[in-house]
């Protein structure tokens, strides 16, 4: 065997290519520097029950001392590329306070009809996250008071829902965000736009919010933390009507000259009447026409009517008729090979000789 056989007869070495990575499940959250530098805090992700949502949300806690919830930003077709991966969850978390009165507020109202009860006895034994949040977060009076008349007796503490305070508190915070919304300069209202397009696009014109406006906004940030009904009470104790639907108002030239139509609807209507005009003429012409006796059937030419007399005189138009002769129809010249067809077609019998009766 030659040395050209055996080299080509070896086994080729295959290459290993290396497995791929893969992409690590990321998710990005913006937190305070603050929490994660100090060793002590102990952040842990727990899930309470969330009023305005009306379902358990994410939470995070601070050493059994502060909470924190979790708010989630998610947009279509979003990603996120973090050194060599992508990240197919592109949601944004982030964290901020929350006053803990508000996650109480929808517990003690569940006991509303009954009488004054202890932290202990509010909660459900099932529902540990509800026991974790009266036991461990809240720090009796110093939370409850605003919303809850308490009442002491053997060394124990009682809390019983009030409406009235709830309300009035509510009503505080409300308008402390109403304040807030107004320093920032943030745009509200039906017609709220971006600070990027307002100079643009308005420009010129009075871009000031109501006081109302703010209000109502306030209003909707305070109540995405209760439950329906009591948004409901706030916004009637706080006299803020319903909002009227955005309807678009009249340009300053159409105000000044009366409100003008649009000038499709200008020509659409001016074609209309063009052709109510043609009408109207045409009617006219054909009405003098007949009048005038020189057709059949006008008034003036009405041999029929007995009160006719013979000495009328009579169109000659209206008695003598030219025939009418239909126009002579052409002949039309055959194509060469409509010729041949019609040539190779003698002698044949048609299609329909084959039904006909024999």
């Amino acid at each position: 065997m030659s040395k050209k056989s055996t080299r080509s007869s070896k086994p080729t070495e295959e290459t290993v290519v290396p497995a791929a990575k893969a992409p690590a499940l990321y998710k990005v959250m913006f937190i305070s520097k603050e929490l994660l530098e100090d060793p002590e805090n102990e952040l842990t992700l727990e899930y309470f029950y969330h009023p305005g949502k009306g379902k358990p949300t994410l939470f995070i806690t601070k050493s059994n001392t502060e909470l924190m919830e979790v708010k989630e930003f998610a947009e279509p077709r979003r990603c996120w590329l973090i050194n060599n991966d992508v990240c197919s969850n592109g949601r944004i978390y982030m964290t901020t306070p929350i006053d803990i009165t508000l996650l109480a507020l929808h517990h003690i109202r569940l006991h509303r009809s009954q009488k004054a009860l202890a932290l202990d006895d509010i909660g459900e034994a099932d529902d540990k996250s509800t026991l974790r949040l009266l036991r461990e977060f809240i720090r009796g009076e110093e939370h409850l008071r605003c919303i809850a008349d308490v009442k002491k007796a053997n060394g124990m503490v009682f809390y019983k829902y009030n409406a009235e305070k709830t309300l009035a508190w509510l009503a505080i915070k409300t308008r402390r965000v109403t304040e807030k919304l107004r320093s920032i300069g943030v745009h509200c209202g039906q017609s709220a736009m971006s600070k990027n397009y307002v100079r643009g696009e308005l420009e010129g014109e009075n871009r000031e919010e109501s006081d109302m406006d703010y209000l109502r906004m306030a209003c909707d940030i305070v109540g995405d933390y209760l439950d329906e009904d009591l948004y409901e009470e706030l916004k009637k104790y706080l006299d803020i009507p319903e909002e009227k639907p955005l309807t678009t108002a009249p340009k300053k030239e159409e105000k000044e000259k009366g409100g003008k139509k649009r000038k499709s609807l200008q020509q659409l209507n001016s074609n209309e009447n063009k052709k109510i005009k043609l009408e109207d003429k045409g009617k006219n012409a054909t009405d003098k026409l007949k009048s005038s006796g020189l057709v059949d059937g006008s008034p003036t030419n009405d041999h029929s009517r007995p009160n006719s007399s013979s000495s009328e005189e009579v169109s000659p138009l209206s008695v003598v008729q030219a025939p009418i002769t239909p126009s002579p129809v052409k002949e039309r010249n055959l194509t060469a090979k409509e010729k041949a067809l019609a040539k190779s077609a003698k002698g044949t019998k048609s299609i329909a000789s084959f039904f006909s009766k024999k």
